[in-house]
C-alpha cells in the first residue's frame, strides 16, 4: 500500500483503508449491540490493552496536554484475560448489575486513519473516532457517554485487530450507575 519512492499511500488506497476501517469499526461496535459478546471479542488481538482513563479537568495553559496518565487509576484497564472475563461474567446470567442485559447503542463517528506503520508484526494502523454510547435499563430514559476514541489495529493473517484501545470519555465525573456494559 505504501508506495516505495514516497512511502505515502496513494489517494486511492488512502480511502480503500479508511473505508474498510470504518467498516471493521461499524461491525464491532454492531456486536456489542446485538449482543454477541463472545464474537466482539474475535476484533480484539490477544495482547490487546483495552483502556479507559479517569479523566483531569486541566486549566486553560495546559489545554493541548492529555489530562491522563498511564500510570493513575482507569474506569477500565482491560488485557484480553479480563476482557474475557467480563463477557463470561455477563454470559452466565448472574451479572446483577446486567441483569436483565442493558440496551446499548454504540454511534461511531469522525472516524480518520491518523497513521500507518509497517512493523515485523504487520501494517499498523493509528484510527482516531467519536464514540456515543447510549444505554437504557429499560425503566428509565437511559444514561449516554460522550468519547474520544484512539485505536491501534494490526493487520494480520486473520484480518485486523484491535491491539490498543484508548477511550476518552469527556466527562471527569460519571453519571452512570456503572460501567457493566462494553463500550
Amino acid at each position: 500500500m505504501l508506495t516505495e519512492t514516497t512511502g505515502r499511500m496513494s489517494a486511492v488506497d488512502e480511502l480503500l483503508l479508511t473505508r474498510e476501517i470504518e467498516e471493521f469499526l461499524y461491525r464491532e461496535a454492531d456486536m456489542i449491540d446485538s449482543r454477541h459478546f463472545e464474537e466482539w471479542l474475535d476484533y480484539f488481538a490477544e495482547d490487546i490493552r483495552y483502556w479507559v482513563p479517569i479523566r483531569k479537568n486541566l486549566q486553560f495553559k495546559h489545554r493541548f496536554d492529555d489530562a491522563t496518565d498511564e500510570h493513575e487509576s482507569a474506569w477500565i484497564d482491560d488485557t484480553r484475560a479480563t476482557l474475557q472475563a467480563r463477557v463470561y461474567q455477563v454470559m452466565t446470567k448472574i451479572h446483577w448489575a446486567e441483569e436483565p442485559l442493558s440496551r446499548v447503542s454504540h454511534i461511531v463517528a469522525n472516524i480518520y486513519v491518523d497513521g500507518v506503520e509497517e512493523t515485523p508484526d504487520g501494517q499498523v494502523i493509528t484510527v482516531r473516532s467519536k464514540l456515543i454510547c447510549h444505554r437504557s435499563r429499560m425503566e428509565e430514559a437511559g444514561e449516554m457517554l460522550v468519547a474520544k476514541r484512539i485505536d491501534k489495529i494490526r493487520r494480520t493473517d486473520a484480518g485486523l485487530k484491535i491491539f490498543w484501545r484508548k477511550i476518552l470519555i469527556d466527562q471527569a465525573t460519571l453519571h452512570v450507575k456503572n460501567l457493566s456494559f462494553f463500550l
